[in-house]
């Protein structure tokens, strides 16, 4: 049989080897990626802890500051970098990202502040002169804990930073600025105890509000009745006992200063002010020294004259003490009499004034200013200052004044204060009534009767008349000689004697009636200065005539 011929079937089996799996086997290949990989999400898990905030800040100027270079600072200390520098969207502000370490996210809240440091030269302090050579940075003042906050505004100035040391903060209200500063010294008896931190005007634009930080342990001197005053520039006060000059310091000198102190009971009269008590920033010293008192009151003044010179803030006097002051000044014009009046709205302090005893007629306290108005008590405007012409308000008594009351339920809402014309007023009625006077005299008759007089007299005194009179008494004393030296030849040495004597009589009598004798003379110099002082009398008529007011104020320039 052949091979052809044998079928499938009647093959021989083939034995078949069993096939046996390998074991498989860890390669090392595979072992540096995965440890590679272990590193990175390690150190991507490390830097998503480790990774601070991101904040947005908003400046002017991007002046000094570089993406990837400029440095945040706090107290010195880096904790972030710049890492973006972009102009706003609105093309007004730059927007600078930083990006923060981790420790500084517990830094950042709504009452963080940013700002750049830079060289900067004040009248206080020189500031950030290591950036001359570092480069500026952005600075930070973490300020109280507050909300989480990421987007900021960066102050332009550096603030003064008072975070973190020891002392306590205090708010001044103040109308005006006066020597407010950032920066400006806080003194207590001429030492440095503080700062002024900042100010800003309230909202309604009646007051500066400032904030001071007095450093410890001077801040325990500052008291609920503590006195906070102006010691900028330099207080120039004359007294009677002579001229003072204060100054806290060189520095108020230039720059201004605040100064404060107790005045009242002492340092133990108040407890230490809490952190942020409102004060009141007085002026100056002087006034930080008056007196405050609580109650007033207000009445209201109606002048018919010119106030001219008074303006609000005079003071209101009483015996020359200080009682109150001026608020306000109006015009009031009456169209039915054709009258000016001038209300005039005053404030006093009754408590400035002690009375003594008990008011008679079972009066109270209440009846005090009614009492003293029937007394004769009147407001009066009395000039301050000739120099400036500045008027203030006196109360005072007036015996002779007219009877008056106050009007307590007038329309001008305020008590109405009787009032009496100013001393001005009074000298121009009586200059009013002694020029109506002058008018009255007859000058120029006075002075016709004196011209006619001095005629007269020169008249007599160069009449023909009396020249004749006197050559005729000469003659008859000429005859009146020869007969005597007849007599004496003729008659007994007694009554020649006699004659002798009455010669020497008629001699002397003759030469006193000579025209060119002693006698003579005098008489006509009398005459002359009789003369004069009737020309002299006619000038004074004359020169009384055309300026009558020469009486009082004497001989103006121009006459």
């Amino acid at each position: 049989m052949s091979d052809s011929n044998l079928s499938q079937g009647d093959l021989p089996k083939v034995p078949v080897a069993p096939l046996k799996e390998k074991p498989s086997r860890f390669s090392l290949v595979w072992l540096v990626p995965l440890v590679a990989a272990l590193i990175g999400g390690w150190l991507v898990v490390k830097a998503l802890r480790e990774k601070g905030p991101r904040i947005t800040i908003t400046f002017r100027s991007a002046e000094g500051l570089e993406a990837g270079k400029t440095k945040v600072k706090y107290k010195d200390v880096e904790i972030g970098t710049v890492s973006t520098v972009e102009l706003g969207e609105d093309l007004q502000r730059v927007v600078v990202k930083a990006d923060l370490v981790k420790a500084a996210e517990r830094l950042i809240s709504e009452n963080t502040r940013f700002w750049v440091a830079r060289a900067r030269v004040s009248a206080t302090a020189v500031y950030g002169l290591g950036t001359v050579f570092s480069g500026a940075y952005i600075d930070m003042d973490p300020g109280k804990p507050g909300k989480p906050m990421r987007h900021f505004t960066g102050l332009e100035e550096p603030p003064i930073v008072t975070t973190g040391l020891p002392g306590r903060h205090f708010v001044l209200e103040s109308p005006r600025r006066e020597s407010l500063e950032v920066g400006a010294p806080v003194y207590y008896r001429q030492i440095r105890v503080g700062e002024v931190v900042s100010y800003r005007l309230q909202e309604d634009g009646q007051k500066i509000v400032a904030k001071i930080f007095v450093h410890a342990p001077y801040d325990k001197f500052v008291r609920q009745n503590t006195r906070f005053w102006d010691a900028g520039g330099i207080d120039l006060k004359m007294d009677a006992s002579g001229v003072h000059l204060y100054t806290e310091s060189l520095v108020s000198v230039l720059v201004g200063g605040i100064a404060f102190d107790t005045f009242d009971g002492g340092l133990n009269a108040e407890e230490p002010a809490p952190e942020d008590t409102v004060f009141l920033l007085f002026p100056s010293l002087e006034k930080a020294k008056e007196k405050v008192y609580s109650t007033k009151n207000y009445f209201v003044l109606l002048f018919d004259e010119s106030v001219r010179g008074l303006s609000v803030g005079a003071p209101v006097e009483f015996r020359g003490i200080q009682i109150g002051q001026v608020i306000d000044i109006k015009t009031e014009f009456d169209l039915t009499t054709n009258k000016v009046k001038i209300p005039v709205i005053i404030a006093t302090e009754p408590e400035r004034i002690t009375f003594v005893g008990a008011l008679p007629g079972g009066r109270t306290r209440k009846d005090l200013i009614d009492y003293l108005v029937s007394q004769g008590m009147r407001a009066q405007l009395r000039s301050g200052n000739f120099i400036t012409g500045q008027l203030y308000v006196a109360l005072d008594i007036f015996p002779k004044a007219a009877p008056a009351q106050i009007v307590h339920n007038g329309r001008y809402g305020y008590p109405e204060f009787p009032t009496v014309g100013s001393t001005f007023e009074e000298v121009g009625s009586k200059l009013s009534n002694i020029l109506d006077k002058l008018d009255k005299i007859p000058l120029e008759e006075i002075g016709t009767d004196l011209r006619d007089t001095v005629k007269g007299a020169k008249r007599i005194t160069t009449s023909p008349e009396l020249l004749r009179t006197l050559k005729s008494l000469e003659e008859a004393v000429n005859e009146m000689r020869g007969l005597l030296a007849q007599w004496r030849t003729q008659t007994s040495p007694e009554l020649n004697t006699a004659l002798v004597q009455a010669q020497s009589s008629l001699a002397a009598m003759e030469s006193a009636l000579r025209a060119d004798s002693p006698l003579q003379s005098r008489l006509s110099a009398a005459v002359e200065e009789f003369a004069a002082a009737a020309r002299a009398l006619k000038v004074l008529a004359d020169s009384l005539e055309r300026h009558p007011e020469s009486v009082l104020f004497g001989k103006g320039q121009g006459q």
